[in-house]
C-alpha cells in the first residue's frame, strides 16, 4: 500500500463563527468606528483574532495582541486567556508550535487560577494539537481525553464532538483504523442531532472518514465522495486552509488510484491555499506528497522534492513527516540505477526512518520499511536478511489489515447508515406528529365535536399510512445494509484466499531450505519471484477491478514459481483474443487462480513427467470466457462425489464473487469444471461481464 502524507483537520475548539472573508469586513468597520477602549471593542477583537486563524493568520495575530493588550487595561482575566488561546491558534496555523505551546500553557494557567473549568478544557485540547502536529500520538490522546472529560462533564456536546474529531486522527495514525472509525461516525452523530450537518465540523468529519479510506487503501473511490463532500461545504464556508487540507486528501486517493498526474495538479493547487494562510507544514505536506506521486513517473524528481521538505519537518519536529520522507527517499535511492552510493544511501534513509517508526507506533511505516530492506538485501545477495525482513513485514501488515478488522469497520460503516436513516424516520415522524397534533388543537376551537371526530380519524389514518410506509422503507433498507454487508464480508474472503496459507507456508519453506543448502541462485531467483507476487497481491488486494495485463502477470508470477518448486515439469501457455485490449478489460482479482493451483497440484504433481497448462481468453457475446486446460490425471469417477462435497475454497469463495456480480450487474457469469472429452485432463470455463476501464 502506498504511504502518503495524509493532511489529518483539527476542529478548533475556540472557533464557534464560520470564518468568511465578507462578515470579517464588516467587522472590521465596526471596529473602526468604535473608538471607546470598552468590552464591545474586546469583543470584536476576539472574533476577529479568532476567525481570521484559517484565512489569513498573521493578521488574526495582529487582532489577537491588541486583543491582549486591551483584556490587560481592563483587567479581565477570562479575556487575557482567550486573547493568548487566539494567538496560540493563529501561531498553529503558521506551524510555529512552540510558540503556540507557551501561549496554551500561560492561558491554561489563567483558566487554572480563576477555576475557568471550559477554559482549562480549550487549553488541554490545544496542547493536544501540539503533540499530535510532532507525531507524539499516544501523549497527544491522553491530553485529549483530559479535555473531553471536563467537556462532558459541562455537558458541552459540540466541543466533545470536536475532541473525539481529534482523538480520532491520532487512532488513524497509529494504525488503529475500527477505533478510528467508530470515533469519528461518533462525533458526526454529535454534529448531525444538534443540526450542523453542514458545518465546517461536520464537514471536517466527513473528511476524515475519507482519510481511513485512504490510509488503507480500500474503496478509494468511496473515500474521494466523503472529501468532495467535505469541500463542497468548506468552500461554501470560505475556509481556505481546511479547503487545501481536503484538496491534497483528494490527491493522494487518485495517487493511490495510479493517477499520478492528477494527484500532482490537486497538490499544486493545496500548495497554493496552504501558501496563502502561510502554514508552512501544509506547504511542506503538499511538496511531499508532489515527491510520492512522481515515484510512478521519475524518482530524480522524487529526490528533489523530498530533499527540500526533510529540513523542515525537522524544524518543526515532525515525526510522522520525517518518518514518511525518509521512506520515500530510500525507496528511490533503490529504484535509482544500482550503485554502492545509492544501495548505502537508501539504507541509511531507511535505517532513520525505521528508528523513529518503531519509537513512536507508526505501524503502517514499519511495515512498509521492512519490505523495502528485504529489497535491499536481495540487491546487496544477502538473502537470509531479506528473508528475515520480509517475515517481519508480513507480520505488521497482518496485525493491521486483520480479517476480523474489516469485516468491523463494514459493519460500522452499515450500521451508522441504518441507524441515521432510522434517526431521520423518526424525527420527521415526531415534526409530524406535532404538526397533526397543533391541527387538532385549532380545530377543537372552531369546529363541533363531529367535525372534531372526523378530522382527528383522518389524522390518524394518516399518520398510520405515513408510519405504515416509513416503517416499510426501513425494513428495505435495513435488508439492504444486510445485503451490502453480506458482499462485503466476502470480498474480504475473497481476499484472504488469494494466497492460500499453505502457499505462503511452503514457499518459506523453499527458500529457507535453498538458503540451508548455501543454494543462493535459486534463493534469490525464489526469493525474487515470491516478492514480487506478494507486492503483487497486496496491491491489488483492496481492489474490486484490475486490469486483465495485471492479473494475467500475476498468473504468470504464480505459475513460474510453481514450476521451479515443481522441478520444471511444468509448462504453460497463455492466449488472449487479438480482438480484446488486455489493458483496458476488467476483471475481479485472481479470478483464475483457485483454478490453477487445482490444475498444479491435483493434475500435474500427480502425473508421471512433464505436463501442461492452457489458458485461453477470448470474447463471446457481451460476456469475457476465460478457459483453464490441464493435461494431467483429470477427475476419477470415483473421486468425483468427494471432490463435489470438498471443493477448495478458493473455488467456493470465486463461485461467490461471480454471484455477486451477477447480482449487482444483472448478468449471467458462471462457473463449469469438467474432464476433457479424451480423458486426459480438466477443463474449467469461468464467464464473466466484459467490463471495459473507458
Amino acid at each position: 500500500m502506498r504511504h502518503t502524507i495524509l493532511l489529518f483537520v483539527f476542529i478548533g475548539i475556540s472557533l464557534c463563527v464560520v470564518a468568511q472573508q465578507k462578515k470579517m469586513d464588516s467587522l472590521e468597520t465596526l471596529l473602526t468606528n468604535h473608538k471607546e477602549l470598552d468590552t464591545i471593542q474586546l469583543n470584536l477583537l476576539h472574533t476577529l483574532a479568532k476567525n481570521y486563524s484559517d484565512i489569513d493568520p498573521k493578521k488574526g495575530l495582529e487582532y489577537a495582541n491588541r486583543q491582549l493588550a486591551l483584556a490587560t487595561t481592563l483587567n479581565l482575566k477570562d479575556k487575557i486567556s482567550e486573547a493568548f488561546i487566539n494567538k496560540a491558534n493563529n501561531y498553529l496555523t503558521m506551524s510555529q508550535d512552540s510558540l503556540a505551546l507557551k501561549c496554551f500553557y500561560t492561558a491554561y494557567d489563567i483558566d487554572v487560577s480563576i477555576n475557568d473549568s471550559d477554559g482549562q478544557g480549550v487549553t488541554l485540547y490545544g496542547i493536544a494539537s501540539i503533540y499530535q502536529n510532532r507525531g507524539d500520538y499516544h501523549n497527544a490522546i491522553e491530553h485529549y481525553q483530559k479535555s473531553y472529560k471536563i467537556f462532558e462533564s459541562l455537558n458541552s456536546h459540540t466541543k466533545m464532538a470536536a475532541v473525539l474529531n481529534a482523538i480520532g486522527i491520532c487512532q488513524m495514525y497509529l494504525s488503529d483504523y475500527q477505533r478510528a472509525l467508530e470515533t469519528y461516525l461518533k462525533s458526526l452523530k454529535i454534529y448531525e442531532i444538534n443540526e450542523m450537518s453542514e458545518s465546517t465540523e461536520a464537514a471536517i468529519c466527513l473528511g476524515n472518514i475519507g482519510l481511513i479510506y485512504n490510509r488503507m487503501g480500500k474503496n478509494l473511490k468511496l473515500g474521494i465522495q466523503y472529501h468532495e463532500r467535505a469541500l463542497k461545504i468548506h468552500k461554501a464556508n470560505g475556509n481556505k486552509f481546511n479547503e487545501a487540507n481536503t484538496i491534497s486528501n483528494m490527491a493522494n486517493a487518485y495517487d493511490d488510484l495510479k493517477q499520478p498526474e492528477k494527484a500532482i495538479e490537486l497538490q499544486q493547487q493545496a500548495y497554493i491555499l496552504f501558501e496563502e494562510v502561510g502554514s508552512k507544514r501544509g506547504m511542506a505536506n503538499a511538496l511531499t506528497n508532489i515527491g510520492i506521486a512522481y515515484t510512478k513517473i521519475d524518482y530524480n524528481k522524487t529526490l528533489e522534492h523530498l530533499k527540500r521538505t526533510l529540513p523542515i519537518y525537522e524544524e518543526i519536529d515532525d515525526k510522522y513527516g520525517q518518518t514518511i520522507v525518509l521512506q520515500y527517499l530510500g525507496e528511490a535511492l533503490l529504484n535509482l540505477p544500482e550503485t554502492k552510493n545509492n544501495l548505502l544511501e537508501s539504507e541509511n534513509y531507511l535505517r532513520r526512518g525505521i528508528a523513529i517508526s518503531r519509537d513512536a507506533g507508526y505501524l503502517q511505516a514499519e511495515s512498509d520499511m521492512n519490505n523495502l530492506f528485504a529489497e535491499l538485501y536481495t540487491k546487496k545477495k544477502d538473502y537470509k536478511n531479506a528473508y528475515s525482513y520480509k517475515i517481519e513485514a508480513v507480520k505488521l501488515h497482518d496485525s493491521i489489515m486483520s480479517q476480523e478488522n474489516l469485516e468491523q469497520i463494514t459493519r460500522l460503516e452499515e450500521q451508522y447508515k441504518y441507524e441515521k436513516k432510522e434517526a431521520d424516520i423518526k424525527i420527521q415522524y415526531e415534526k409530524e406528529q406535532a404538526l397533526a397534533q397543533a391541527e387538532i388543537e385549532r380545530q377543537k376551537l372552531i369546529k363541533t365535536g363531529y367535525v372534531l371526530g372526523g378530522s382527528l380519524l383522518l389524522v390518524f389514518i394518516g399518520i398510520g399510512v405515513f408510519f405504515y410506509k416509513r416503517r416499510r422503507d426501513a425494513i428495505d433498507k435495513q435488508h439492504e445494509a444486510e445485503y451490502k454487508a453480506t458482499v462485503a464480508e466476502t470480498e474480504l474472503k475473497a481476499l484472504r484466499a488469494q494466497m492460500n496459507p499453505h502457499f505462503i507456508f511452503n514457499s518459506l519453506n523453499s527458500i529457507g531450505d535453498y538458503i540451508s543448502k548455501n543454494d543462493t541462485s535459486k534463493a534469490k531467483t525464489y526469493l525474487s519471484k515470491f516478492a514480487k507476487i506478494m507486492r503483487q497481491t497486496l496491491e491489488h488486494s483492496n481492489e474490486n477491478e484490475i486490469s486483465l495485463e495485471e492479473d494475467l502477470n500475476l498468473l504468470e508470477n504464480y505459475m513460474q514459481m510453481e514450476n521451479q518448486r515443481l522441478g520444471g515439469k511444468l509448462t504453460y501457455s497463455i492466449n488472449v483474443d487479438q480482438h480484446i485490449d488486455k489493458e483496458a478489460v476488467l476483471v475481479p482479482p485472481m479470478i483464475l487462480q483457485p483454478f490453477v493451483e487445482n490444475s498444479i497440484w491435483h493434475g500435474i504433481s500427480k502425473k508421471e513427467g512433464s505436463g501442461s497448462i492452457s489458458i485461453t481468453i477470448k470474447k463471446e457475446n457481451n460476456m469475457l470466457l476465460c478457459i483453464v486446460e490441464d493435461d494431467g490425471s483429470g477427475i476419477q469417477e470415483d473421486e468425483n462425489t468427494l471432490m463435489n462435497q470438498k471443493k477448495s475454497l478458493g473455488q467456493n469463495i470465486t463461485q461467490k464473487r461471480i454471484e455477486i456480480i451477477n447480482k449487482n450487474k444483472n448478468t449471467k457469469g458462471n462457473v463449469t469444471v469438467q474432464n476433457k472429452a479424451n480423458g486426459q485432463g480438466v477443463k474449467v470455463e469461468v464467464r464473466l461481464p466484459l467490463e471495459m476501464a473507458f
